[in-house]
């Protein structure tokens, strides 16, 4: 079974009826990251708090794969499932496959689009954008800007760009901004980064814009990556998400401006105890937001994401307890 592996935990002593009883969740990863294996890992937790049993499978990006593993779950006898798409489009296939087996399926911070999706748990991807865009534009109001979003096949990288426009719309209109290139990036991939931005470089002359509005911390990499391998005279206000430990030492060394935190405890835990409550038939109320997905309003659970500079590292990330302070003001 390529790419399929296993992880169960489970708390015996916490329940006294017989094991198969237990709640199963059906974890889907699209690929294992930074990012990812946080989430995994504090699900995991939560899971065994709960004494919910979790399976989770790896896609290693491969949308028919990702296809595949979702009969493999159904077969070992999933409630609900936890999918993290791969592609928004694709992802149907997976909600069509677990309804036509009387299991729900809840979109963990990645929309599905075009299905009978029952539920959908993330950030508010549009504020996540803004958040960026507000940033560059309160320090660098003027000048060239680099956008450098995410993969479009994901939903996020489309709202993201929108919450971008929301900001940097008026700027351009009044030519304060001139958008010198505007690109997605296909699976979020730090080399694919580095040649949009190595390739940008090299047709202008080593012109350096003023601002990369990068939607992802891998990306921010790339572009950082391809400043240095040119040679660049400075680093331009760079953005960034996900609050990865490399993204925060960048911070702190001044390679990197900026980044959206996204406290992934609140999600990761709300998502078991929905899940939870799907498997379980009981009533679900989630007030005030659903998303349209091409074919249905979807009941949408959304967090506040966080905008993450030098200035509020430690209340934030540290306080938390998301990455150790050594960790991010010792590194070389």
């Amino acid at each position: 079974m390529k790419y399929l592996y296993v992880i169960i935990v489970s708390l015996g002593f916490m329940l006294t009826s017989c094991s198969s009883n237990k709640v199963k969740i059906g974890l889907m990863l699209p690929v294992e990251n930074e990012r990812w294996i946080k989430d995994r890992d504090i699900i995991l937790a939560k899971a065994k708090l709960l004494d919910v049993e979790v399976i989770v499978t790896n896609a290693n990006l491969s949308a028919s794969l990702e296809i595949e593993q979702t009969q493999q779950l159904i077969d070992q006898g999933v409630d609900v499932l936890l999918v993290i798409a791969v592609n928004k489009n694709t992802g149907a296939a997976i909600v069509r496959i677990a309804h036509e087996n009387n299991v729900k399926v809840i979109a963990y911070d990645r929309f599905i689009q075009n299905c009978d999706l029952d539920y959908f748990v993330s950030f508010d991807n549009v504020k996540v954008g803004t958040l960026m865009a507000q940033y560059a534009t309160k320090y660098v109001p003027e000048g060239k800007y680099y956008l450098l979003g995410g993969d479009k096949s994901d939903q996020n990288a489309v709202w993201m760009k929108q919450g971008w426009a929301g900001i940097i719309d008026p700027y351009i209109k009044s030519g304060k901004i001139k958008v010198v290139y505007d690109t997605y990036i296909e699976d979020w991939a730090r080399d694919n980064a580095y040649h949009a931005i190595d390739q940008y470089l090299e047709l202008s002359s080593n012109d350096v814009p003023d601002v990369i509005l990068s939607a992802y911390d891998g990306l921010s990499y790339g572009a950082i990556d391809a400043l240095n391998a040119n040679n660049a005279l400075k680093y331009p206000l760079i953005t960034g998400q996900d609050a990865e430990l490399k993204a925060c030492q960048n911070i702190v060394n001044g390679t990197q401006a900026m980044t959206i935190y996204k406290p992934l405890k609140i999600l990761a835990d709300r998502a078991v105890e929905l899940a939870i409550q799907c498997a379980k038939n009981q009533d679900i109320k989630l007030t005030g937001n659903t998303l349209y997905n091409g074919q249905k309003d979807v009941p949408s659970f959304l967090i506040d994401p966080i905008s993450l500079d030098k200035t509020n590292m430690k209340s934030t990330v540290v306080a938390d307890g998301f990455l150790k302070e050594e960790d991010i003001y010792n590194s070389k």
